[in-house]
């Protein structure tokens, strides 16, 4: 049960009858019957620590998280990292009984150019360094997350026994999503799988036999990256998703069949591929001749 606190036992954790881990693991539980991502529930936690170290020193107040806040601001925060702090602070913050202290996000002018996404040039150019410096595994993950537009969290999913079904259905936030695979990439994932004697169960695995981690692909895909001599803000994991439905808009059009591929629920999180960059505008004015 969420918990308040009490104006007159603010200080210490002793002090206020239940120590911050004991709340953090309540809280956690909470966030985990909500059937919330893994990857959502622990950015969850990570603010709800930082917010809780503040109201240890400074005491549970709306000034507190202004301050929080404000500190943010003053490390150069990007808009969207801010946000995200300041949602997962006020859930907390209204999970503890505090929804007085919770604090308003920033607005951010909606963007109208599509930035820092890997072009096609860029993406074969890693393909090759990839497989030239002999990182099979990470040129067969970048195939498949730039083929299928799946996020990293998804790679699990991919194993022996669905390349066979043409398709994986994996469960995230209450909804039922079907990732579809192309012929070229089953049978590319099947010669890889054959190469390396997986014969059955995940295909992309860590040193363990457990799937490989985010952090894991994220920092090799940014070394393989900048070795071929890739801007780093291009390089990672998401960018390869941003590159798939790009290049979907571009051969198709279809905005709805899009957003159903992606698993986007609102239709105004898909329609940013609709726009063009900054620097596609720019060679758009030049060849006005005027």
């Amino acid at each position: 049960m969420a918990m308040k606190y009490s104006p007159f036992i603010i200080g210490t954790t002793k002090e206020r009858g239940i120590t911050m881990e004991k709340r953090i693991d309540e809280y956690e539980a909470y966030l985990k019957e909500q059937e919330l991502a893994e990857g959502t529930v622990s950015t969850y936690i990570r603010y709800a620590r930082q917010i809780e170290q503040r109201m240890e020193l400074s005491g549970a107040s709306k000034k507190t998280v202004l301050e929080y806040k404000q500190n943010l601001k003053e490390k150069k925060a990007a808009p969207t990292t801010l946000n995200l702090a300041i949602i997962a602070v006020n859930k907390y913050l209204k999970f503890c009984g505090l929804k007085e202290c919770t604090v308003k996000t920033e607005k951010i002018q909606k963007r109208k150019s599509l930035e820092n996404v890997i072009s096609i040039d860029e993406y074969r150019k890693m393909l090759q360094y990839a497989k030239n410096s002999k990182r099979k595994k990470y040129y067969y993950i970048m195939r498949t997350l730039a083929q299928t537009g799946i996020r990293i969290s998804e790679l699990q999913y991919f194993t022996v026994e669905v390349l066979e079904k043409k398709k994986i259905q994996v469960s995230n936030k209450g909804k039922i999503r079907e990732i579809y695979l192309p012929d070229g990439l089953i049978q590319e994932l099947y010669e890889y799988c054959k190469d390396n004697g997986i014969s059955s169960g995940v295909i992309f695995k860590g040193n363990t036999s457990k799937p490989i981690g985010r952090s894991s692909v994220y920092k090799m895909l940014a070394r393989i990256g900048t070795e071929a001599g890739i801007s780093k803000d291009k390089v990672y994991p998401h960018s390869f998703r941003h590159l798939f439905a790009v290049t979907y808009m571009n051969c198709y059009g279809n905005l709805t069949e899009l957003a159903d591929i992606l698993g986007h629920s609102n239709l105004e999180t898909t329609r940013i591929y609709t726009l063009t960059t900054a620097e596609e505008k720019r060679k758009r004015m030049d060849n006005l001749g005027l």
